[in-house]
């Protein structure tokens, strides 16, 4: 399973070609995956028509905003997410920024679960999302400037065709709270 990057690749992105802001509420996971699955029909990328690559944009986008809501600031009361969309090179990729950690939670996300048939996993409420975004996922992880509230999230997705991205194993936190 691909553990997040060590390194944020969202500077040789470039421009997004869609971007979406929404409220930080339960609903805005559906809204996020209605958006994403629209963007990714109207992208200029031959794959925009790659059923499986919009079912795994899909998944990906439910788990980061449902995550939002629910762990960050943007989860409170006004709180607000922005989502961006790329096409960086033979892929897709989805960057959605919260409002960053609440009060007295921690400030980095736990690294998902190495297997997803962990005994512990069958039996709890919850955990299994980070592990569904590594095996949709080419790439993830996230970024948690110490200088800044605010996190991101983001994914790279392959479409069908694209040769499978290499990964590291994972070595522990860097200093923005990484994995590689």
């Amino acid at each position: 399973m691909p553990r997040p990057s060590a390194a944020h690749p969202g500077t040789g992105w470039g421009p997004a070609f869609a971007r979406l802001a929404l409220a930080g509420t339960p609903g805005s996971a559906g809204e996020l995956r209605v958006w994403a699955a629209r963007s990714l029909s109207a992208c200029p990328r031959p794959y925009r028509t790659d059923t499986d690559l919009r079912e795994r944009l899909e998944l990906v986008a439910s788990e980061f905003a449902s995550n939002a809501v629910r762990h960050s600031a943007s989860g409170r009361d006004g709180g607000i997410m922005i989502a961006a969309l790329f096409t960086p090179h033979d892929r897709l990729a989805l960057r959605l920024y919260d409002e960053g950690p609440r009060p007295g939670t921690p400030r980095t996300p736990q690294p998902p679960p190495s297997v997803l048939d962990d005994t512990a996993l069958l039996d709890s409420e919850g955990g299994r999302g980070l592990a569904l975004v590594a095996l949709a996922s080419a790439a993830y992880g996230f970024t948690a400037p110490p200088e800044q509230s605010a996190h991101s999230v983001w994914a790279e997705l392959a479409p069908d065709d694209a040769p499978p991205a290499a990964s590291d194993p994972a070595d522990g936190p860097d200093t923005l709270g990484r994995w590689s």
